[in-house]
């Protein structure tokens, strides 16, 4: 795993491309009314521009036409994936339908199984009795959890800074699997999405600009997407298991946090009888505010529970592999309990989030 010229050049266009693109974007954005007003259950300040999303995409689509080649599964994830970002846009400024959206994703995940010719066909060796096949189910498998993973980033976009730590802390983790197989594969890729995340997050977070951005639901989707075909091509490899950089289920471990938020959270919506995407404060997050953590404590607080579980996925891979999914639903199930004991009734009430 070596850092070339050719990756350095295309980090620094990725970080100036997403830099430039605030900048410009942001008057644009004002123009179209692609901003987020406080209303409701939105609690900022001000009108802010939800660029967030469209100015990683820019980060990272400048960075690969200018330096690399565009291969058969590359064109198809910036096709798939520039179709889940149009929809994120539409759905910032006019509010498509939850339904609508899973469609629009549905095709995009079509597109890529298709096109790529990638989808989840094995489940690894999970109990330690043989490799799960799941054979042509793995397609219709593929789309729910693209789709849930999608929608698990989205919703977890609830404080600044959030879900792009997220991701920063999901991409950390295929490094550390990887390391554990030492078959690194994707590593330019997943560091340009590191460079253009990175202007975003300090803007985001007021570092470098008192004038905040939000991602959008365009950014969240996008990210969501984008990490769901990158750990579906490591996890799966060429079918021969040569190319497979990490164990399936150690994707979990790389997107923990909001798989295991968004699981508990459907599931004291429906036991409460309400729609699994009806807002409210049963989110991690807003459990962390209600104990008195602001925003930033907050943010603290669930990076370093995000590292924790992927690194209980690491010990488990390097100790003793055959544990690692039973442990994710113990860890799943032990949250699930925590969250009952404290705030079971927030199901009740109406978020009132920062995007």
């Amino acid at each position: 795993m070596a850092i070339t010229a050719e990756l350095w050049q295309a980090n620094l266009i990725a970080l100036v491309s997403a830099y430039l693109a605030i900048k410009v974007l942001r008057p644009i954005a004002v123009y179209f009314n692609l901003v987020d007003i406080p209303a409701g259950r939105k609690q900022h300040v001000g009108h802010i521009p939800l660029i967030g999303g469209l100015s990683i995409y820019v980060g990272v689509l400048v960075a690969i036409l200018s330096v690399y080649p565009i291969h058969d599964k590359l064109f198809y994830l910036l096709a798939s994936s520039s179709l889940i970002l149009v929809a994120g846009l539409v759905d910032d400024i006019k509010q498509l339908g939850v339904w609508v959206r899973i469609l629009i994703q549905a095709i995009a995940c079509v597109i890529m199984i298709k096109g790529a010719g990638i989808y989840i066909e094995s489940l690894g060796d999970l109990f330690g009795t043989g490799v799960i096949h799941l054979g042509q189910w793995g397609i219709p498998f593929t789309v729910i959890s693209v789709i849930g993973l999608v929608n698990a980033v989205n919703m977890s976009d609830g404080i600044d800074g959030l879900t792009g730590s997220l991701a920063l802390v999901a991409i950390l983790g295929v490094f550390v699997f990887e390391s554990i197989s030492g078959n690194y594969r994707l590593f330019d890729f997943l560091l340009i999405m590191v460079a253009a995340l990175i202007p975003y997050l300090l803007t985001n977070l007021s570092i470098i600009s008192d004038r905040k951005i939000f991602l959008g639901d365009a950014g969240s989707m996008f990210i969501g997407f984008i990490l769901s075909w990158v750990l579906i091509e490591l996890s799966q490899g060429d079918g021969s298991g040569t190319r497979q950089a990490i164990q399936p289920i150690n994707v979990l471990w790389c997107v923990a946090l909001p798989v295991i938020d968004t699981v508990v959270v459907i599931i004291k919506r429906l036991r409460a009888g309400r729609s699994p995407f009806h807002p409210d404060r049963s989110h991690i997050h807003h459990m962390l505010e209600n104990l008195g953590l602001n925003t930033r404590q907050s943010l603290a607080v669930l990076i370093m529970i995000a590292l924790v579980l992927m690194a209980i996925g690491a010990l488990a891979q390097l100790l003793w592999p055959q544990v690692s999914a039973g442990l994710f639903v113990l860890v799943t199930a032990a949250y699930m309990y925590w969250s009952k004991q404290r705030d079971w009734s927030a199901v009740g009430e109406v978020a009132h989030e920062h995007t």
